[in-house]
């Protein structure tokens, strides 16, 4: 097996519609909202990790791709056949948890798919951060109510999120490797990767996407190394 080259994703994620990626509430602090998104704990930027764009991009590829990935996932997290040219296997990796499955992965090698954090492009946190006094620092508060169905009063709730248009830069890396077929089954396997991000466009990213969060637009350009 031998590392033939990279793909070199990278480009912009501009907000149609708000975006929320929440953080763990043990991180809270008294006065903070009731539903904060992740942040940057250095700067307190919000920011889009790696591990929510790479998770989304596979979990729509399986059902783009469907048969045991879906029909299976309740057996496993998430299931990988035993092949070692399964692309989403090859692409995003896999946890074997039994011998076989080690030697499965060992066959396959290295997830393929390096998904890097994604920040603030500097032009947006300029524009994010006339927004301060309208709500938390650089997102905004955004203020919904739940309304029960029959009888009861409604019920107020506030969720943060990054507003509409702001751009985050990102950067994914893809490796080719050749494990006996001169990079061949990589460089095939890469348009997975291109549908992965055609798929998120049209889904979206984050938190209550089927309320209207989470749109999201991608500018990106592909470069061999």
């Amino acid at each position: 097996m031998k590392l033939l080259g990279y793909k070199r994703i990278h480009g912009i994620i501009r907000l149609k519609s708000g975006l929320r990626i929440g953080m763990s509430k043990d991180q809270m602090t008294i006065g903070d909202v009731d539903n904060p998104v992740i942040r940057n704990p250095l700067t307190e930027e919000p920011y889009i990790p790696g591990s929510s764009l790479k998770g989304k991009m596979r979990y729509l590829l399986e059902w783009y791709l469907g048969g045991d990935y879906i029909a299976r996932s309740t057996e496993e997290h998430v299931y990988v056949p035993d092949d070692p040219n399964d692309p989403v296997g090859r692409i995003f990796g896999s946890a074997p948890s039994t011998k076989a499955q080690r030697r499965i992965a060992q066959q396959r090698g290295p997830t393929r798919l390096l998904v890097r954090d994604a920040y603030l492009t500097p032009e947006s946190k300029r524009a994010l951060e006339a927004m301060i006094a309208r709500g938390g620092y650089l997102t905004e508060v955004k203020q919904e109510v739940f309304i029960p169905r029959i009888g009861g009063d409604a019920n107020p709730r506030t969720a943060e999120r990054v507003p509409a248009g702001a751009k985050f830069a990102f950067e994914m890396v893809y490796r080719v490797m050749d494990t006996g077929d001169d990079g061949k089954t990589d460089q095939e396997n890469f348009k997975h990767v291109q549908k992965a991000l055609e798929l998120l466009q049209l889904d979206g990213l984050g938190g209550y996407i089927s309320r209207g969060y989470g749109q999201v637009e991608l500018e990106y350009q592909v470069e061999d190394r």
